[in-house]
């Protein structure tokens, strides 16, 4: 899986990219979308090379709207080029009341993307 984003160029975000465990927010529609809005205001990108059903393997999806899943994230990104990064590893968090499942869900890592 590829983020594809245009970071502003900041000490800040260039401090942040060298980071693991990134905070974001994750939406997941026909497009998995994921913002920075805490850490790198007004940053936002595409997630390209994801699959739906190995994400919903590893998410509890929510319960409607326009958005499957929309949670709470930590990513850890590797730059391959300008404005592509690859997720080395992104979880969400998860809450179900129902089920009494609440924590992260590791939705990608190094194990699953090999």
């Amino acid at each position: 899986m590829k983020l594809n984003i245009n970071f502003p160029k900041s000490i800040v975000a260039d401090d942040l990219l060298k980071q693991e465990r990134i905070p974001c927010f994750c939406k997941v529609s026909k497009e998995f979308e994921i913002l920075f809005s805490d850490t790198v205001r007004e940053s936002s990108g595409v997630v390209s090379g994801w699959d739906r059903t190995e994400l919903e393997i590893r998410t509890v999806a929510g319960a409607g709207g326009r958005y499957t899943h929309f949670a709470n994230g930590l990513i850890t990104l590797q730059k391959i080029d300008e404005g592509v990064y690859k997720i080395l590893i992104l979880e969400m968090f998860i809450e179900v009341t129902a089920g009494a499942l609440t924590g992260w869900g590791v939705c990608a890592s190094r194990r699953f993307l090999g």
